[in-house]
This record gives C-alpha cells, structure tokens and sequence, in this order.
C-alpha cells in the first residue's frame, strides 16, 4: 500500500521530538520535574535558598501551574521570612486545588507568623486580617481557628472566638489547650455555668496548672460563690506563689466581705509587684474610704485612673472621692467617663450585662 504524497510530506516536517520545543536550532526538552522537585528540596534543607529558587524558576516558566513546584517556591518564601509573598504562592495552588495538603499546610503556617508578627509590632488588627485571610483558603485548620479564636477572644470578639474554637474542639476533640481557651472565652462573656464546665475538665487533666485554679476562682467568685472561689485562688497560689492575680481576686472578695485589714495586705502585696496594679489601686482607695481619709484615698484612686484609664470601677470610686472632697466639676467628669467605659464594655459583651458598680460604703 502506498502512503499518499500528502502524509509524508507532514511527516518530514514534523520536529525530530514529540512535546519538545524548537527554537532556531535549539530543541528545548521538557524539564525532569521528579528530578527538579528533588535538588530544590534538598537545597531548602540546607537553607540554599537562591540556588533553591534557581532551580525551580525554570520548572514553573514551563510549567506555570505546577502545585509541587509553587509550594516549594511558598516555602522559600517562608524561609526567606517574605510571608505575605508565601501566602499568595499558596493560594495561587488552593484557588485550582483546595485540598492539596502542602499548600494547605504552607497557608497556615504562613498565615499564623504573619499574625504574630503583626501582633510583636502591636498592630491587633494587622494580626486578624492575616488570621482571617488564611481562614478563607483553609477554613477547617484546627490550629489556625486556634490561633484565629484566641487572638479575637483579646479584642473582646467573643462570639467569633467562641465559634472559632467549638469549631477547633470538634476537629481536635479533648484537646487540653482548646477547652482552656474556651472556658476563658465564657468566662469573658460571663457565660458561667458553660465556662466552669469547661474549666473543671481542663483541671481533670491538668490539676495543676494554676492559671486555671484562678481563673475559675475568679468564675466563682463572679457567681458570688466565696468560699469555693477562695479555695481555686489558694490552690493557685500554692502552685504558684507569684501568681500575683490570685492574690488581687482573693484581696476584692475580702474587700466585699468588709474584711478591709486583710483585703489591704493582699492588695499591697499585689502593689510590692506590680505598683501600677490599677484594681489594687482601687482596692485601697476604697479602703481608705471607708476609714474617711479622702486625701489618702485620692491618691489611690488618681494612681488608678492613671495607670488603668479604662478600669470602670477606678473611675466611679476617684468621682465618689472628688464628690467628697468638693470638687463636684471633676467628680462629674470622671462619673461620666465610669459610665461611658461600663456601656462600652457592655457593648463589647454581646448583650451580656455587668453589674453597675456600687459607691463604697461610708
């Protein structure tokens, strides 16, 4: 059978190889990618970063969309601490591959030093927008809805720290940490029964970790629950003498209770810490109250509103003082702004109420 003239006059001018790329009389082959892949990722090991990068350039200009590549490059980046360039290699690969684990991996770990590096430089709002563009490309990470939770738990975002990390339980079930920061969570939200229940299983696993001993201390002592509130503060001292919060919580519940001898040694051994403790502060300004030295109790307080100028109460107790002592324009000033700072934090609650602090009694 005879080939007709038309076929093999195509044939002859076909390119000497399939899939390989003539240029003048240059014939380019198409990249080892295995073999690639491999050196580069050996030079990041090493920290040979440039050459790393050398090596997998070529690859992705022939290959613009190869996932193993890019997150390689992601890693480089990361490396090379040019993070937010790390996370758009990584959602480059995630816009056509949600599921691919390397890029997933490389989002959060990007996402999560973004956000803590931000927070070192003190911008919280620069931290959450990193948190949360990473949530959008891996938004069932359980250590980033950690993260995630945790850091909007400190801009009072309650509800979204709360949702955040129900959903990191649900994905990393029992773990110690997680129960932990929920507890703070409702504990912040004044949430009470739902946080001792979640602080009474973190202690079933770690009983001795006495930031926890505090903190439901601090949760019974909320519930006007004193003598089990002064048992968690104790207990929390005796694993840790200096944990300086146990002594101020355990100083307040004796300053409710009129014990104000021992409210004042605990306050003041609070202050021989931390002298700018604006709830110790308080504390001994209404003690000195209470005993009608104004001019002693002013000072207190004035320190107070100094060092803790949006602590409500420090407010409220330096305008009952200035009240006192007939300085009724300032005393007005500084009710005001007591009840300017209660309505914020009230805001800040969702609709959970705070008692409005009362005048210390004569």
């Amino acid at each position: 059978m005879r080939i007709p003239m038309t076929v093999v006059s195509m044939m002859l001018i076909l390119p000497p190889f399939v899939g390989a790329r003539q240029t003048g009389d240059r014939i380019s082959q198409p990249p080892d990618t295995h073999a690639i892949l491999q050196t580069a990722s050996r030079l990041i090991e090493e920290h040979q970063l440039e050459k790393a990068e050398s090596v997998i350039k070529p690859l992705l200009a022939h290959q613009p969309g190869d996932a193993d590549g890019m997150n390689l490059l992601g890693r480089i980046r990361i490396e090379q601490h040019r993070l937010d360039e790390a996370m758009t290699v990584f959602e480059s690969v995630l816009k056509t591959e949600p599921k691919n684990s390397a890029a997933r991996a490389g989002e959060v770990e990007a996402g999560i030093a973004s956000a803590l590096e931000a927070k070192r430089a003190g911008d919280t709002d620069g931290a959450l927008v990193h948190l949360v563009r990473a949530r959008k490309y891996v938004p069932d990470d359980a250590e980033l809805l950690f993260d995630f939770g945790v850091h909007a738990d400190t801009m009072h975002l309650y509800k979204d720290a709360e949702e955040a990390l129900t959903r990191s339980l649900e994905l990393r079930p029992n773990d110690p940490q997680t129960i932990y920061a929920i507890a703070r969570v409702e504990l912040d939200e004044q949430n009470l029964p739902q946080a001792e229940a979640h602080f009474r299983r973190y202690l079933g696993v770690h009983p001795e970790d006495a930031s926890a001993h505090y903190g439901l201390g601090k949760l019974l002592h909320m519930a006007a629950r004193d003598d089990e509130a002064q048992g968690e503060l104790r207990r929390s001292i005796d694993l840790q003498p200096q944990q300086t919060e146990s002594y101020y919580e355990l100083g307040s519940i004796d300053l409710e209770l009129q014990n104000n001898e021992t409210a004042a040694a605990l306050f003041e051994r609070v202050l021989q810490r931390n002298p700018r403790h604006g709830g110790a502060l308080t504390g001994m300004g209404v003690i000195a109250y209470r005993a009608k030295d104004y001019s002693k109790a002013e000072k207190y307080l004035e320190s107070a509103v100094r060092y803790a100028p949006d602590y409500s109460p420090a407010h409220f107790y330096y305008g009952t003082v200035l009240a006192r002592l007939g300085r009724q324009r300032e005393a007005e000033q500084e009710l005001a702004q007591a009840k300017s700072l209660a309505d914020k934090q009230n805001q800040e609650l969702r609709g959970y109420v705070l008692s409005k602090p009362k005048p210390p009694p004569d």
